[in-house]
């Protein structure tokens, strides 16, 4: 699904209508479920890719929260070297495939 497609001319729409709708608790669930659809909309395996990065980022969050000082550094790294590495992952068997 693309920005400028119809899919996403009513996908938009009803995801934020049922943010607002929902009651709070329930937003951050939402939010994550219709980012993980609009994700797999375009190609459905990498959503496996998208729910290691939002594991690392989330243990990572609360370890951050948890320590002080230079750990907290080295766990803020540690997330942002995953993330770049699957980045540079996809980029590398993106060129294999052309």
């Amino acid at each position: 699904m693309l920005f400028n497609s119809f899919q996403f001319l009513l996908f938009f729409p009803i995801v934020t209508l049922l943010y607002y709708v929902l009651p709070h608790r329930f937003r951050w669930l939402h939010l994550l479920i219709a980012s993980c659809v609009f994700y797999m909309a375009f190609i459905p395996v990498y959503i496996f890719i998208l729910f290691v990065t939002i594991i690392v980022d989330y243990i990572a969050g609360i370890l951050i929260e948890k320590e002080s000082g230079g750990r907290r550094k080295l766990f803020l790294i540690i997330s942002i070297v995953v993330n770049l590495g699957f980045l540079q992952i996809l980029q590398f068997l993106y060129g294999q495939c052309k």
